[in-house]
C-alpha cells in the first residue's frame, strides 16, 4: 500500500522515470541496430520525440508541485510575508489561466488533427494521439497548482 501510494503522490517523477528509461531503451535499440546491422529502426525517432513531449509536460507538473518553478523570489524577499504570499497564490493563479489557455487551444488543434485525419510518418498513427500529451499535461498542472494553491491559503491564514 505504501507504494501505491508513492506512486500516486509522485506520479510526475515516477512515470517520467519510466518514459525516460524506455526512450532511452528505444535510442539505444536503433543506434544498435543501425550501426551494427545496418538497419535503422525509424520509428524510434517517433517515439522518442512524442516522449519528449510527455516529459516536458510532467517535469512542469512536478516543479509546480515542488515549487521550483519560475516565481518572482526577488520581489517577494522585499515583500512582507503576507504580501509575498499573495505575490506568490497570484503568480500561481496566471498559471492556471496559462495552461487553461494552452489546454484549451490544443484542443481546437486535436480537433483539426482528427478532421484531417494526419497519420506520423513511421507507424501512421492519428497523429492527434500525439497531441494528447499537451492537454492532458496541462490538465496534470493545473491540478499540482491548485494544491500548491491550497497550501498557499494555509499559509497565508498562518501569518
Amino acid at each position: 500500500m505504501n507504494t501505491l501510494k508513492h506512486i500516486v503522490r509522485n506520479f510526475e517523477e515516477v512515470f517520467g522515470a519510466l518514459l525516460l528509461g524506455s526512450m532511452f531503451v528505444l535510442g539505444l535499440a536503433n543506434v544498435v541496430t543501425r550501426y551494427f546491422f545496418e538497419f535503422s529502426l525509424a520509428f524510434t525517432e517517433e517515439l522518442e520525440v512524442a516522449g519528449l513531449v510527455w516529459l516536458t509536460m510532467l517535469g512542469t507538473s512536478a516543479a509546480f508541485k515542488k515549487s521550483h518553478h519560475l516565481n518572482l523570489q526577488y520581489y517577494e524577499k522585499k515583500l512582507s510575508p503576507r504580501a509575498a504570499t499573495l505575490v506568490r497564490m497570484g503568480g500561481l493563479v496566471l498559471a492556471i489561466v496559462l495552461f487553461a489557455t494552452l489546454a484549451g487551444l490544443s484542443w481546437f488543434h486535436i480537433y483539426d488533427l482528427i478532421d484531417l485525419e494526419i497519420t506520423t510518418e513511421a507507424l501512421e498513427l492519428p497523429e492527434w494521439i500525439y497531441a494528447l500529451a499537451i492537454p492532458a499535461g496541462s490538465v496534470l498542472v493545473i491540478v499540482r497548482i491548485i494544491q500548491v494553491l491550497i497550501a498557499e491559503k494555509a499559509k497565508l491564514k498562518g501569518v
